[in-house]
């Protein structure tokens, strides 16, 4: 019988199939229930578990060797606690016979059988993506706990020490805090295999059957025997039942063989694996042991060395022949039989079946053993990466598409792939490796991305269309209908498969952005081929025409010409203010003509209540132009009113040439200054000052310090702008004397560490002595100290700039800023950040982003560490929504830590993996 708490009902296959293991392991549970061994050592382990339940510890293990009944005392006990309404029961046996032992199967029962009774981090119909996930999901939950008034949850993982390429390290992410009203019972061989649980975990221990026990049981299974035959089972068995159980299922099937054998047997399993192994079965076992889940005859045989002989029935004993496929009945006897094994017989073996998993891959022949194990046996022969790399690939993707869990199976080998990359990458020693290893770990995380954003959104839709269908019954029963219960609407559940589900996202335009930032690291002609791939990305129809904007400006001669003619013509058909500032910017690319046509209609588009924002923008951007195309817009802006024409010019005037820049400023400043009503300028006019003030001629001093007195709502950036200016002019006194009469000790103190930089050397030294002690007792020295850190390192070198970082304790961009405007001490700030910025825990890695720009001063051990950081942290970036995924724009922010690791070929590979794989996996 099966707790009540088991799992909700599964789909019909996939998931199905573990369900069906579960089923099998109730029914041995059952069994052995109806026949119990140990009375005695049973009821000491029970007695044991009640005792840490009163004691209210949050964590059990059950010890035991294998073949000592432990699962079954666990299942039984669940069954007594559910029964009893003490407890709710989250059970899942961890079982290579029953076809659990892999992490995702595990995790996905584990993962539904505690969603009924805590509260999921995820809405309705949402469900995690893989192993990673589901540990960070359980680890939420089982944290959160139980409220007290609800009965408590037990979760109990039987035979964790059986887990397939995991491990109880594993499953510490999720059970190491558990919360309130949650317990734990965990079983195994040793305490050794609980590793980092050991730590706050209660330990029970099982004992041997007594003897006398043992022949109660032989009497009860076979009737009377000599006392010596009992006897002599009680020493070959030990007590232990599994062995006391084979040993009556071999007597039940040959007496008289068995009893002449039993008394030169040695005790022990090996002792009993002799005497129950027959001579059709021997050849196999060493096979059956090395299979890590159920597996069918014909498969079996096909992997092994074995040949001829009659397979009849390979069941018994020791071997299940159940509907999954062969398994040994216990892990017992795998390790009895691999006891046996020389090293490099036992290798052989391993070796064979992951060798039969590539020639299935390769004739494209997959069964279902191979597609689940494949990679666990890879993993236990120590496979290369070249190796492992066919399970990220589009075949493998196609293998996994035709079962009904292939989503998490899927994930759960690239995710295993991807920690092989990680190791080689941050491994110096990997020589050579790095570039297969860089290459091989970005393809795990687009693949990875790409196949949550596509299970995403069809769980978005799913639940977009639920509540449709409840907002139209609710419709329906205010109208006075009596309605009936609505379409039900069926959202995912764990192991069903949706990643054939459509995805009408696009991400062209993403993609040629990390292209496109990816080409900046690249010689010529390797950087002419990642544009092509970007020019071809953005040239898609569903990609926008910022995209193809994007890439107009990194291509040259004719080729930027043409893109750039197309992407105006794309973005004419938006209209959007986004548009209207590509189109500006767009322009410069653009003959003089054709740039003051595009620009004066963005111009034109601006409605009237966004003329104060965008006008400004444009004209910044329209500045980039080519001087005759910035006089033609200069003499358009004629027909605006002073009101917006001050605004254009303001911009303007610094793309003017540098003969005509001051009286355009002139010009400008002029038309600002006549909307003076009263005593105060509007917020407009005061920043277009802000903006005119660097390129005013020494004649309008006093008409730009009148304007500071004028500024009432915006007195300090006026003051700010207007003061660097004087500075610049000679007339330091006086700007210092402007700052002053600021009301502000915060605002005199900003307005003087944006003036440092200004002021002539003679001055600096004295002034800089005051704003270091200004700022070291500043509530706000951090911040300023991050805006001006570049320009003071410019001004006063890095030293005097680092001694005050030190003081206020500056942040890390603040400390890189000073290492890329001083190229002699970039060197020995990276090192100093790096290294304190990897003794920080993962959970803060995002702070690693702020390195990028120090790449090339890294020592390469501290690029593929950070590389490697950073790239684990895109993997679980939180997104804003399940929609959103900007894996590949990210990526190309990190092109300068590519280029360092891996040289130019790096960043080559990265930009070839983000193609091929959005070619099959958008």
């Amino acid at each position: 019988m099966i707790p009540p708490s088991r799992a909700p009902d599964a789909p019909a296959a996939g998931p199905a199939a573990a369900e069906r293991g579960v089923l099998a392991f109730w029914r041995e549970v059952e069994r052995c229930r109806c026949a119990p061994l140990g009375g005695k050592a049973r009821a000491g382990a029970v007695a044991g578990l009640e005792g840490w339940l009163e004691r209210g510890g949050a964590r059990a293990a059950l010890l035991g060797p294998s073949g000592r009944g432990k699962s079954m005392l666990l299942g039984a006990w669940a069954l007594e606690l559910a029964r009893a309404g003490r407890y709710e029961i989250a059970f899942v046996p961890v079982s290579r016979r029953f076809g659990t032992a892999l992490e995702p199967t595990a995790l996905n029962l584990l993962y539904a059988r505690v969603t009924p009774f805590l509260r999921s981090p995820r809405r309705a119909g949402e469900r995690p993506h893989g192993v990673e996930e589901m540990r960070r999901d359980l680890a939420s939950m089982l944290e959160e706990g139980r409220p007290p008034e609800e009965r408590p949850l037990m979760v109990i993982l039987d035979g964790i020490d059986e887990a397939v390429a995991w491990s109880a390290d594993a499953a510490q992410r999720f059970l190491r805090d558990l919360g309130p009203g949650v317990r734990a019972v965990l079983s195994a061989r040793s305490i050794e295999a609980l590793g980092g649980l050991r730590e706050g975990t209660e330990v029970v221990s099982l004992p041997p059957i007594a003897v006398d026990e043992v022949a109660e049981a032989i009497g009860r299974r076979l009737g009377q025997l000599p006392a010596s035959v009992k006897d002599e089972v009680a020493r070959v068995s030990g007590g232990e039942p599994l062995l006391v159980e084979a040993l009556v299922e071999a007597f039940a099937q040959d007496p008289a063989a068995v009893a002449s054998a039993l008394a030169s047997a040695p005790a022990g399993a090996p002792g009993v694996l002799d005497l129950c192994a027959g001579g059709a079965i021997r050849p196999v076992l060493p096979w059956l042991a090395g299979a890590l889940g159920p597996i069918e005859t014909e498969e079996l045989l096909a992997i092994s060395t074995v040949r001829g002989g009659a397979w009849n029935e390979l069941s018994g004993p020791l071997v299940d022949a159940g509907e999954p496929g062969l398994a040994l009945r216990h892990p017992a006897w795998a390790e009895a039989i691999e006891a046996r094994l020389a090293p490099h017989e036992r290798a052989a073996v391993d070796r064979r079946f992951a060798d039969h998993g590539k020639r299935a891959f390769a004739s494209g022949t997959v069964s279902d053993y191979v597609c689940r194990n494949w990679r666990a046996h890879l993993e236990r022969v120590g496979a290369s990466l070249a190796e492992r790399i066919e399970l990220a690939s589009r075949a493998w993707l196609d293998v996994w598409r035709t079962r009904p869990d292939g989503s998490s199976g899927f994930i759960a080998d690239v995710d295993a792939t991807a920690a092989c990359a990680a190791s080689l990458l941050v491994d110096a020693a990997a020589g050579g490796d790095v570039l297969a290893a860089l290459a091989a770990r970005v393809r795990c995380l687009l693949i990875t991305s790409a196949v949550r954003a596509i299970l995403g959104f069809e769980e978005t839709r799913r639940a977009l269309a639920a509540l449709a269908a409840q907002d139209d019954e609710e419709e329906e029963g205010a109208q006075g209908g009596e309605g009936s219960a609505g379409p039900h609407i069926e959202m995912p559940r764990v192991g069903e498969d949706i990643l054939d589900a459509g995805r009408p996202i696009a991400d062209a335009s993403e993609r040629a952005g990390a292209l496109i930032r990816l080409a900046h690291e690249l010689p010529d002609a390797e950087r002419a081929v990642v544009l092509g791939w970007a020019l071809e990305a953005a040239s898609e129809e569903h990609a926008g025409g910022g995209a193809l904007a994007a890439v107009a400006w990194a291509l040259d001669g004719q080729a930027r010409l043409m893109t750039a003619r197309e992407a105006a013509a794309r973005l004419g058909r938006e209209r959007t203010e986004e548009s209207r500032s590509a189109r500006v910017s767009l322009a410069a690319l653009l003959p003089e003509a054709e740039a003051l046509d595009l620009g004066r209609e963005a111009f034109a588009e601006v409605p009237a209540d966004a003329r104060s924002d965008e006008l400004p923008r444009l004209s910044e951007a329209a500045a980039r132009w080519s001087p005759a195309a910035v006089r033609g817009l200069w003499a358009w802006s004629e027909a605006l009113p002073p009101s917006e024409r001050h605004m254009v010019l303001a911009r303007l005037a610094s793309g003017l040439p540098a003969e005509e820049r001051e009286a355009g400023a002139s010009e400008a400043l002029g038309l600002a200054l006549s909307l003076l009503a009263g005593d105060a300028l509007p917020p407009d006019a005061c920043w277009s000052i802000c903006a005119l003030a660097p390129h005013a001629p020494a004649g309008a001093a006093s008409a730009l310090v009148q304007a500071c007195a004028a500024a009432a709502g915006l007195h300090l950036p006026v003051v700010k702008a207007v003061a660097a200016r004087l500075c610049d002019l000679g007339r330091v006194e006086d700007a210092l004397a402007l700052v002053d009469t600021l009301p502000q000790p915060s605002d005199r103190i900003e307005a003087r560490s944006a003036l440092l930089a200004h002021l002539p050397a003679a001055v600096r030294e004295a002034a800089w002595a005051q704003l270091s002690g200004d700022l070291r007792a500043s509530d706000g020295a951090r911040l300023l100290f991050e805006r001006n850190a570049a320009a003071w390192t410019r001004a006063l070198g890095a030293d005097a700039v680092l001694d005050l970082s030190r003081g206020i304790g500056a942040n890390w961009p603040a400390l890189v800023a000073i290492a890329v405007a001083s190229s002699d001490d970039a060197p020995a700030i990276a090192r100093d950040l790096v290294e304190r910025a990897l003794e920080q825990p993962s959970d803060e890695d995002e702070a690693l982003f702020a390195l990028i720009p120090l790449a090339a001063s890294m020592t390469e051990p501290h690029a593929r560490r950070v590389c490697q950081r950073l790239l684990n942290e895109l993997g679980w970036k939180p997104r804003p929504d399940l929609l959103d995924d900007w894996t590949k724009d990210d990526l190309g922010h990190l092109a300068p830590l590519f280029a360092r690791v891996a040289g130019p070929q790096g960043v080559v590979a990265v930009a070839r993996e983000i193609v091929d794989v959005c070619r099959w996996l958008p």
